[in-house]
């Protein structure tokens, strides 16, 4: 939007432009003096107040409509986003149905490595288990001899 120039206004460099010092009579007096005089410089007719009033009403159509054009690309925006996510997802899906997806496959090659050792020992607990029981039996087994033979021997000498 343009600025405009009010008459007074200082240009930027702090120097006070032509109409102020002839209009404060080349002296200065303060801020008083300043303001009293810009508002005698303005027109008190009804049109100008219209006029602004006008010119803002526009204005503020004019934000409204930028607004609103702004609501409506960012909607478009959150649907194409939102869009393409689903899209990305689908993708990535697809890829782990069909086995080629990298983020499964890590995963994937992992667990079949800790599957793998697991399985391996369980197989050598089992083999280790085998043995312990048929140590136990052989004991048993020994035991049993062991026991008839000391019975055989105890009946044997009793019957004598």
């Amino acid at each position: 939007m343009p600025s405009m120039k009010v008459e007074g206004d200082s240009d930027g460099d702090g120097d006070m432009s032509g109409g102020d010092t002839e209009r404060s009579g080349g002296s200065s007096r303060g801020p008083d003096r300043d303001s009293s005089a810009e508002e005698a410089d303005e027109p008190d007719s009804d049109d100008s107040s219209e006029m602004d009033e006008s010119e803002c009403e526009r204005r503020r159509n004019e934000c409204l409509d930028n607004l609103a054009n702004l609501e409506r690309q960012f909607t478009v925006l959150r649907e194409q986003l939102y869009n393409e996510r689903v899209k990305h997802v689908e993708y990535q899906l697809a890829e782990v149905r069909g086995g080629r997806s990298q983020e499964y496959l890590g995963p994937l090659r992992r667990l079949q490595e800790n599957m793998r050792v697991r399985i391996e020992v369980a197989g050598i607990l089992k083999q280790m288990r085998i043995e312990n029981i048929k140590h136990i039996y052989d004991a048993e087994e020994q035991a049993a001899q062991q026991h008839f033979k000391v019975s055989a021997d105890l009946y044997r000498r009793a019957s004598v």
